[in-house]
């Protein structure tokens, strides 16, 4: 879980641009490398990877 202002690739650190009206619960995708984050809390911005179960 990460607290910032931008939120920022765990993988490969490449700033995700989040989306118009993002909500709690939104999965936003890096463009760079194909990871996801899960958006956790808007104010102040929350995210954490998540991390698919093969």
């Amino acid at each position: 879980m990460t607290q910032t202002t931008n939120i920022i690739c765990p993988d490969c650190s490449s700033e995700i641009k989040p989306t118009e009206g993002m909500m709690i619960g939104d999965i936003l995708e890096c463009e760079e490398c194909g990871t996801e984050v899960e958006i956790l809390s808007i104010e102040p911005l929350e995210y954490r990877e998540l991390i698919e179960e093969k």
